[in-house]
């Protein structure tokens, strides 16, 4: 990784492990890139069915979850 600091000096760095994770991760963020626009469809198929078993409460937990209330929209 090369940046500049607050002094305008030059450094250039390579990280490995969870730290190089992290710095992706974080620079992911910057780049408007999300965790499920890296994982395969099939992975991300699997984890959307999870998260929407999440949101309707089919989920049992060990601690108190609060569920969004999603209203219903009138055909118009």
């Amino acid at each position: 990784m090369t940046w500049v600091d607050e002094d305008f000096q030059l450094h250039d760095e390579r990280f490995e492990g969870i730290i190089a994770r992290v710095i992706q991760h974080e620079y992911d963020h910057i780049e408007g890139i999300l965790m499920v626009d890296r994982i395969n469809s099939l992975r991300r198929v699997l984890l959307n069915r999870r998260l929407n078993d999440i949101s309707s409460g089919k989920v049992e937990t060990s601690y108190r979850m609060i569920f969004p209330q999603f209203k219903k929209r009138k055909n118009k």
